[in-house]
């Protein structure tokens, strides 16, 4: 078990390298990954016809693609051929093969293929999910609490088989939770948790010590000083949780300011934010959020906790006066 590094004001600061959230662009963008924009039946990598382009951020394209040969579509992401003379960056993408492989569950995007194509270009070959991701969806509001539950519960549940396999995620947060409008958990949709990019095989050595990469806002004291265990993973369900419930973030901020507040600052409690919460989550997101992290809860005992809620308060169930998540799926 690694030592944990010294969290104090004191502590010299990693070099962040914040993952990039994939986000709709423009054609010229397009152009720089896959050349110039072609109709549906000219663009292809290898025995993929690309459709459309789902998302694009800093590190690559996610596309809508249809297999030549079997009719069927996928999703298939691409490293930005700009980052192909890093063969840490290709590793890292590959990683995610075996990450999937090893992580087989009904909660997590399954991963089917990494190739490099014949000209060049690296790429997943990933099952495509019909849905949003959760940071779509939120836009600013607050969401039911038997919906925050049955997500909670779904989530921890599928990042718990990760960790049964040996993988943190590292990089949990709304954009990389997919939500798809059929019947899941006590009556609510189902998730799906993706994107594998920085997640970290608990027998390997974290590489590159006093440089990190995650999302601030989400990210675990120990995490900001590159070391991570299961118990990170927890922390940042705790800070999307917190999210879910209060509409922002425990800590926003410059990147110092963040750091700090996840490091030394306690959060304000969310049921002092959302009139009408109860002890019960409220308990449950502090504990996911100590700093300390042999007092946070095991990811499989919070996916128990939260089915629990999520069953006591099924859709229809007007604990609070809000729009139900069902009413905007329609």
């Amino acid at each position: 078990m690694r030592q944990r590094p010294d969290h104090s004001p004191s502590a010299s600061a990693p070099t962040l390298r914040p993952v990039p959230t994939f986000r709709l662009k423009s054609d010229s963008e397009i152009e720089a990954l896959l050349g110039p924009p072609l109709p549906p039946d000219r663009a292809r990598v290898d025995h993929y016809d690309v459709l459309d382009l789902l998302a694009l951020g800093g590190m690559g394209g996610v596309y809508l693609a249809q297999d030549r040969r079997t009719g069927e579509r996928v999703a298939l992401k691409v490293l930005d051929p700009r980052f192909a003379a890093h063969p840490d960056l290709v590793a890292r993408l590959f990683d995610e093969l075996e990450v999937s492989a090893r992580c087989r569950h009904d909660g997590l995007v399954e991963v089917r293929a990494a190739r490099k194509s014949r000209c060049g270009l690296s790429y997943l070959v990933m099952e495509l999910v019909d849905g949003e991701n959760l940071g779509q969806l939120l836009d600013g509001r607050k969401v039911e609490l038997g919906a925050i539950a049955a997500f909670g519960a779904q989530i921890a549940d599928a990042v718990a088989a990760m960790h049964e396999a040996g993988v943190v995620h590292c990089d949990l947060k709304p954009e990389n939770v997919l939500v798809r409008y059929e019947h899941g958990l006590a009556g609510w949709p189902r998730i799906k948790v993706l994107d594998y990019g920085v997640a970290q095989f608990v027998e390997r050595p974290v590489p590159e010590p006093d440089a990190i990469a995650g999302t601030p806002a989400y990210m675990a004291p120990e995490q900001w000083h590159g070391a991570v265990d299961r118990k990170t993973d927890v922390y940042a369900l705790g800070c999307l949780l917190y999210e879910l419930l209060t509409g922002t973030p425990p800590f926003r901020g410059s990147l110092a300011d963040t750091m700090t507040a996840h490091c030394e600052v306690r959060p304000t409690r969310p049921r002092l934010l959302r009139s009408g919460l109860g002890d019960t989550l409220d308990d449950l997101v502090m504990r996911m959020l100590a700093k300390d992290p042999g007092l946070r809860p095991r990811m499989c005992d919070v996916a128990c906790w939260l089915t629990e809620l999520a069953f006591a308060h099924p859709p229809g169930s007007r604990d609070e006066d809000e729009t139900t998540l069902m009413a905007m799926a329609g």
